[in-house]
C-alpha cells in the first residue's frame, strides 16, 4: 500500500491552493494529525480531513460514526453548500526523516457524508479520565446532566474521553464496509508535494 512521504506537505499544498481564508486552521490539523503517532490503536490514527473555502477540519473516523459527537456533527454539517471542499480519509503511519508519513484516500465530500449519516450508531456511553488522572465511566445520556458536569469541574475538566456504542462489532463492520469504497491512496514523492490533479 503507498503512502505518502510527507503527509502535512501534502495536506499543506491542499490548503494553500483550496482554502482562502482561515487558514490557520490547519495549524490545529498538524498538531492532532502529529499527536496521533504515540497512538498505538490504527482506529485512533485515523481521521477524516476537509479543505474548505473557509478553513478546514480533522476529525477521527470512528468518532464520525457515532452520532452527536462533535466529530459527527462536524463532519456531516455541510450538507449543502460544499462545492469546493476537498476531503481525505487519512492514516497516519509513522515518520521518518522528520516528515509525518501516511495513506491519503480522496473521498467525495458531498456522497461520503449521505453515508456517515445513514450508518452512524449512536452512541452508548463514554468512559475517559479527567485532568487530575480520575477515570470515569457513564451512559452518554448522563454525560450532560448537572450532576456530570459539576464533577467534570471538580477534577479540573476531561482529558481523554471515547465514545462507545452498544456495539462495537456493529460499528467496526460498518467502517469498514466503508472502506471498502475508497479509492487506492496517493502517492506522493520525495520530491513533490503539490496535490496530484
Amino acid at each position: 500500500m503507498a503512502r505518502t512521504s510527507d503527509l502535512l506537505a501534502y495536506l499543506g499544498a491542499v490548503v494553500a491552493e483550496n482554502t482562502q481564508f482561515y487558514q490557520s486552521d490547519f495549524e490545529y490539523d498538524k498538531k492532532q494529525l502529529h499527536d496521533a503517532l504515540t497512538e498505538p490503536k490504527a482506529e485512533d490514527r485515523t481521521f477524516y480531513w476537509m479543505s474548505r473555502p473557509s478553513g478546514t477540519w480533522c476529525v477521527k473516523e470512528r468518532e464520525a460514526f457515532l452520532r452527536d459527537t462533535g466529530a459527527y456533527n462536524i463532519w456531516t454539517h455541510y450538507d449543502t453548500g460544499n462545492e469546493g471542499f476537498k476531503a481525505y480519509r487519512v492514516v497516519v503511519t509513522g515518520e521518518e526523516n522528520g516528515r509525518l508519513t501516511g495513506e491519503l484516500y480522496p473521498l467525495n465530500y458531498a456522497e461520503q457524508i449521505k453515508r456517515v449519516r445513514a450508518n452512524a450508531l449512536p452512541v452508548h456511553s463514554v468512559i475517559g479520565t479527567y485532568k487530575d488522572g480520575t477515570e470515569f465511566s457513564m451512559r452518554f445520556s448522563e454525560m450532560r446532566g448537572i450532576e456530570a458536569k459539576m464533577t467534570e469541574q471538580r477534577h479540573g475538566g476531561i482529558r481523554t474521553i471515547r465514545y462507545e456504542p452498544e456495539s462495537e462489532i456493529e460499528l467496526s463492520n460498518r467502517i469498514s464496509y466503508e472502506h471498502t469504497l475508497h479509492k487506492r491512496p496517493l502517492r506522493l514523492s520525495h520530491k513533490r508535494h503539490s496535490p496530484v490533479r
